[in-house]
């Protein structure tokens, strides 16, 4: 196992100028400071948990590394980032923001110049780069979001797997037995082993509607692609399914409001819609869209609670990952499917629904049917043969502290 003495052996440096790097406990050149994190990198060494002390030079600045990608949603990207910025400032910190899309060797190259006391990782993929770094550095650091693995690093985030289970039981109780799950855009998914926020909700979707025998059909676009949506929708429709549950942010429910006004769709009398690991504030409220939305108010206020307790030199007790429930409001988008719905083996796919298609389906109902969705298949579509009992806890409650506290919020319950 490697140790503090091959670091210094590497870097050529005596054993107590390693510790001093790695503890802060006294200032060391900004030379040979980049030397020894470097010389740990490079051999695999990770520091003992609890080893960070407080510094004995502060600068007063915590990064908050935050890739932009392509696909980054600005209203979610700006939601966490004044928060955030907002609660360090209340802690007496500046906040130095990295956005770079690879942002591990950026974050490398800001440690070892001394310049934060800290590190706060956000929009973290469930195969991050940025971890390699953080498990080798002379600085404490705090993820906001899970990812894939344990790394040792003190994570907070909302419970998705909750989330997950809480949507497929509301729509199992309401009585809907086949549904669309829309995503975004499909790099999300993918890129570092995918976001983890959407790729546990998704993950939580299609279990827990299995465990029910309900079937989810799936669908990827763009959210200003207000053509493929308005297909989703018809797809939709045509295929059976009575609900949609999406991933896609404002923009995205904006247009399908518009393509099902356009249509004559009614929610829910229509169609059941739900917006899930989303922050659609205030466009949700105005679109009357049930919501489990995203909480960067509570994240943010944990995150950096969290962090300036270890640039303190406190050190860390209780659990390495923190996980809130879920706090859905109800905004009268959800309600029983349009037509009773028997559960059997085999589900009425398009084409014998094309038949019996309604009004709003007749315009596009020709071209979906000259050119059918695919067949269910274990990529796109789930279902199981035996229900199983929910496996949550139906008294778990919480209501956030940037939650809206009107009448149509409903907190939480399986």
């Amino acid at each position: 196992m490697v140790g503090i003495k091959d670091v210094a052996g590497k870097a050529g440096v005596s054993i107590s100028t390693v510790s001093y790097v790695m503890s802060g406990k006294r200032p060391i050149s900004p030379a040979t400071r980049r030397r020894v994190l470097a010389a740990a990198r490079e051999i695999g060494y990770v520091p003992e948990p609890g080893e960070h002390a407080a510094r004995a030079t502060r600068t007063h600045f915590v990064a908050l590394s935050s890739p932009v990608h392509d696909s980054t949603s600005y209203t979610n990207y700006f939601a966490y980032f004044l928060h955030f910025l907002r609660q360090a400032r209340f802690h007496g910190y500046e906040t130095l923001l990295l956005t770079e899309e690879n942002g591990g060797e950026q974050l490398a190259r800001l440690i070892d110049t001394g310049l934060v006391d800290g590190v706060v990782l956000m929009d973290v993929n469930m195969d991050d780069s940025r971890l390699a770094v953080a498990a080798a550095t002379g600085v404490p650091f705090v993820s906001i979001g899970l990812p894939g693995a344990d790394t040792g690093i003190p994570c907070v985030d909302i419970d998705f797997t909750l989330m997950g289970g809480g949507i497929i039981d509301r729509l199992d109780r309401l009585g809907h037995s086949r549904i669309m799950f829309i995503g975004g855009k499909h790099v999300d998914y993918e890129r570092g082993g995918g976001a983890n926020y959407l790729v546990r909700l998704r993950s939580a979707l299609l279990d827990n509607a299995r465990r029910r025998n309900i079937r989810v059909d799936e669908q990827y676009t763009d959210e200003d692609d207000f053509d493929a949506i308005e297909t989703i929708l018809d797809m939709a429709m045509l295929n059976g399914d009575t609900a949609i549950v999406s991933q896609g942010g404002p923009m995205f429910l904006n247009s399908l409001v518009a393509v099902a006004r356009k249509n004559g769709i009614r929610f829910p009398a229509d169609l059941s819609v739900i917006s899930a690991g989303t922050f659609t504030d205030p466009i949700g409220r105005r679109l009357r869209i049930d919501e489990y939305p995203l909480l960067p108010a509570d994240l943010c206020r944990m995150g950096v609670d969290m962090i300036v307790r270890l640039m303190d030199g406190e050190p860390w007790r209780g659990d390495r990952v923190t996980l809130i429930p879920p706090v859905y409001q109800r905004r009268g988008s959800l309600g029983a499917p349009r037509e009773p719905e028997t559960r059997s083996a085999t589900t009425p796919g398009p084409a014998s629904l094309a038949a019996t298609a309604p009004p709003w389906n007749t315009r596009r109902a020709g071209s979906l049917e000259a050119s059918p969705p695919p067949a269910p298949t274990a990529a796109n579509s789930r279902s199981a043969t035996t229900p199983q009992a929910h496996p949550y806890d139906p008294t778990t409650t919480m209501r956030s502290s940037n939650d809206n506290k009107g009448a149509d919020d409903d907190l939480f319950q399986p």
